[in-house]
């Protein structure tokens, strides 16, 4: 390296610095196109398949307005407005909580496995305009008599009917037989992937509109999107350990071969040019470093193969042993 007289930093030290490193960011306001994914939502269907079941959630939309017109004698109109997936264990987030009226289904002889919900609030209007009575009910927390648990039940069976309908063609179904307040008593396991559908029931009057919810696992739909519903098949416990192994083994890992250090001070940077030499702190016969994960791992000496530089691992820091390996550093 040149010999480098000691003085003040000048603009000219700067500008040859700023050139040896480069010009500025093209446009440092303009963010990045960066892919943003959410571990918390899942990614059971893909979106050309939430868009074929949001279609056929139209189709069972149209089905429930017809049922909705009939029972209350009146034009109504219901229109899918979410198709959702959430992890099971998130539910709680999703303001279904206390306050509400669950009718459940399931499918074969199993026990629940999704459910109808509405809040009670619409619960009450519901039956008030089954009944005739167009006045409102600011109690909200009265309970339903037997006639109006009745007519609500088989308002909300009729509902169910119309969204459970396509699935019969690959599943044995059956809804309850009456309604649950507040726990719709399904057990979900906390990492299974729900889907959540809320239908919008609108009637003629202004700020007539309520909405129904329906949870389901996302493999019960999986048959209306064209996606193979795969039975999860239990994984033994001795297993496990050998899966995960495989699993690591496939992983890619970044190796650095570092051929030594040498510290320069700023004004010393700033005057380096073409031609100028950097003496390492290593002799020509030292092993160079290879660092996996910022950590030495293995040592060795450069060579070539195949018209590329490569390094000849000698040493193993992690079990002392003499390798004869060969591994490729650019």
């Amino acid at each position: 390296m040149s010999r480098l007289s000691p003085g003040y930093l000048n603009s000219s030290s700067f500008l040859r610095l700023r050139t040896a490193l480069g010009p500025n960011p093209a446009d440092e306001t303009t963010p990045a196109e960066v892919t943003k994914y959410n571990w918390r939502s899942p990614r059971y269907f893909n979106e050309d398949q939430r868009n074929r079941l949001a279609a056929i959630m139209s189709q069972v939309a149209a089905a429930m307005g017809t049922g909705f017109t009939h029972s209350f004698n009146r034009e109504m109109t219901v229109a899918p407005t979410s198709v959702a997936q959430h992890f099971a264990g998130r539910l709680c987030d999703l303001g279904l909580a206390d306050g509400r009226y669950y009718l459940t289904f399931a499918a074969g002889k199993d026990k629940g496995c999704g459910f109808l919900s509405l809040t009670v609030e619409t619960a009450l209007r519901w039956v008030r305009r089954l009944l005739g009575d167009s006045g409102s009910d600011g109690n909200t927390s009265r309970a339903l008599s037997s006639l109006e648990e009745s007519l609500l039940t088989d308002l909300a069976a009729a509902a169910m009917d119309a969204f459970l309908s396509p699935l019969r063609a690959h599943y044995e179904l059956r809804a309850g037989d009456h309604l649950i307040k507040d726990d719709p008593q399904v057990q979900f396991e906390p990492a299974q992937e729900i889907c959540m559908i809320v239908f919008a029931v609108t009637g003629s009057e202004p700020r007539e509109t309520d909405d129904v919810s329906l949870l389901l696992p996302c493999s019960l739909l999986a048959p209306l999107t064209g996606k193979s519903r795969q039975a999860a098949q239990p994984t033994p416990p001795e297993e496990l350990p050998r899966m995960l192994m495989e699993h690591v083994q496939q992983m890619p890992i970044a190796v650095t071969a570092r051929l030594g250090h040498t510290a320069l001070r700023f004004e010393e940077l700033l005057e380096l040019g073409r031609d100028d030499i950097l003496l390492l702190d290593r002799s020509l016969d030292e092993a160079i470093e290879l660092l996996v994960d910022g950590r030495v791992v293995f040592r060795g000496r450069v060579a070539q193969s195949d018209g590329r530089r490569a390094v000849v691992i000698t040493q193993s820091l992690n079990t002392g042993g003499q390798k004869t390996a060969k591994a490729g550093a650019n």
